[in-house]
This record gives structure tokens, C-alpha cells and sequence, in this order.
């Protein structure tokens, strides 16, 4: 029996992260392994601190307020010969009142991994980012086993022309041995949206209770969101999963837009054996947040 412990190289991404008011101190990363004969077991450990700065957060495309979370910090871990294969986690939850009081201080583990021949610390790429709308379940972790492509199809199914979310990456795979294996489905991009006349009718259209007047002030349009489908190769419904991502793009008075389009990732895990069938594809249905 032996414990070896590693440095990793650690990736920060200062652009991603300053756009959405995160400053990072310091984080550092582990590669621990456990050894028994042949059979050896990893893990990643995480330090980190880092500190938000709520008056970088200039654009922004989610809530605001002291009480609410600003967007998340994520820890991605991937092999260096395969970036796509990024999973990502959150590193803290924390208020924007209480991130911003002083520097957060961090830790986490991945999920521990068995293998035959250890994985060596130059084969994992480690980065800290962030987005400003993120929804994940996924945890660090590494790909052992087979992993198993499947196709994806993406299906736009919103009817406002104004506010769009435009797929940049749509990945879907088994991941994992036997009972262990999992559908991981990976998807990130950006929106797109039009001038402050054609949000405001989005909002008009599915807020019909609002006034002419209103359309001065400030309001937030709703960005759509997406819906993932498992099916098995007949087209049978597996499982789905919906989600809102909770963006909205503001526009101040006078009509005055963000300076930018906003960064998204969503990326989900379901269980094969808990599946009534053997996944054979994905799709992904793009849904205006009314009908989500």
C-alpha cells in the first residue's frame, strides 16, 4: 500500500472571470493515489480562495440583489487530449453579500476513480472559470472505462426572435462501467438578443398586464431555456431534464443594453441504471421561459 500526492497545473481564466465580478487569490490542486498491488484509486483535492467584486459585475444577466447568488465559480476538470470532455462543478455557494464581504476560502473533492495504471498529473487539465448562467450536476471527475459517443439533435422551438440561445458546444456520451455508467450530457454557448424595441414586445407579448408607459423604465426580458431527452433507439422517453438558467437580458432606461452577449453552459447526468432502456441519443429542445 502506498499514498502519492501530486501538484496539478492549475488553469485560471481571468477574462471569464473578471466579467462577472470573481477575483481568484489563489487555488491550488492535488492528484492523491492510493495504490494496493496493482490496483490503484485518485482523486482530486481542491484549495482555493477567491473574493467578488460586485462593482466589476457590470453586465449582468441573472439577479443582483445582496441576497442573491452571484454567477457560479466552477472547477472544470477534463483530459488534456480531450478539452470537450470538460465536467464542471461549483466550487462555493455563497450570497453576493457575504462573497463580498472578504475572501471566500474553498475546498473540494472529486469522485475517487479506480484503475489499472494510474493517471499521470500532465494527462488532466484542471481550470477555474465561471459564466453567467450555469446549471450543472456534474462532479469532478475522470472518464474511466469506455466512453461511448451519442448523438445529439438540437431542436429550436422558440418563437421570439429577439432573445436566442445559440449553442456553441453539444456533447453526449456513456460514461462508466456497468452500474456506474452514466449518460453525461454537455452543452454551452451563448445568446444572442435584438434592440430594446423588439425585447420589450417579448415582454409585452407574454406579460400582456403591463402598460405602454412601462416600456421608459427598466425591465428584464426573459432569456429561453433548454430541455434534454434520453431516448432509447425506438424513441422511447428515457428521462428529461428541464431547466430555466434563470437569465434574463436587462435594459436600463432610456433603452440602454449590455455591452456583451452573455457565456452559458448546462450540463447534466443520468443514471443508465436507473434508465428503462439502453440510451441510444439526445435531444436538446431550446424553449422560450414561458413554456419552460
Amino acid at each position: 500500500m502506498g499514498k502519492k500526492i501530486e501538484e496539478l497545473q492549475v488553469e485560471i481564466d481571468e477574462l471569464a472571470l473578471s466579467l462577472v465580478g470573481w477575483q481568484v487569490d489563489d487555488v491550488r490542486a492535488r492528484l492523491v493515489t492510493q495504490s494496493f498491488d496493482d490496483t490503484h484509486f485518485q482523486e482530486i483535492a481542491v484549495s482555493g480562495t477567491a473574493r467578488f467584486l460586485a462593482e466589476d459585475w457590470t453586465d449582468r444577466f441573472s439577479r443582483g440583489e445582496a441576497d442573491d447568488y452571484p454567477p457560479t465559480l466552477l472547477l472544470g476538470v477534463s483530459p488534456v487530449d480531450r478539452p470537450e470532455a470538460v465536467s464542471y462543478t461549483h466550487a462555493l455557494l455563497e450570497t453576493i453579500r457575504k462573497a463580498g464581504k472578504r475572501p471566500v476560502r474553498f475546498s473540494h473533492s472529486s469522485d475517487t476513480w479506480e484503475c489499472s495504471k494510474p493517471v499521470r498529473p500532465e494527462q488532466i487539465r484542471f481550470q477555474v472559470t465561471s459564466f453567467d448562467l450555469a446549471d450543472t450536476n456534474l462532479d469532478l471527475g475522470w472518464p474511466t472505462g469506455k466512453t461511448k459517443p451519442l448523438p445529439v439533435e438540437v431542436i429550436d422551438e422558440t418563437a421570439h426572435e429577439a432573445v436566442r440561445l445559440k449553442p456553441a458546444v453539444c456533447d453526449a456520451a456513456v460514461v462508466g462501467k456497468k452500474r456506474d455508467a452514466s449518460v453525461q450530457v454537455r452543452l454551452g454557448g451563448f445568446a444572442e438578443f435584438g434592440s430594446a424595441q423588439d425585447l420589450w414586445s417579448v415582454l409585452a407579448a407574454t406579460e400582456p398586464w403591463r402598460d405602454e408607459d412601462d416600456r421608459e423604465e427598466a425591465f428584464e426580458t426573459p432569456l429561453p431555456g433548454v430541455v434534454v431527452e434520453v431516448l432509447d433507439d425506438t424513441g422511447f422517453l428515457l428521462d428529461k431534464r428541464d431547466s430555466y438558467l434563470g437569465g434574463f437580458v436587462p435594459v436600463a432606461e432610456g433603452g440602454r443594453l449590455p455591452a456583451r452577449q452573455p457565456r452559458w453552459v448546462a450540463q447534466y447526468s443520468f443514471g443508465v441504471h436507473d434508465l428503462a432502456g439502453d440510451p441510444a441519443r439526445v435531444v436538446v429542445r431550446l424553449l422560450d421561459a414561458e413554456d419552460l
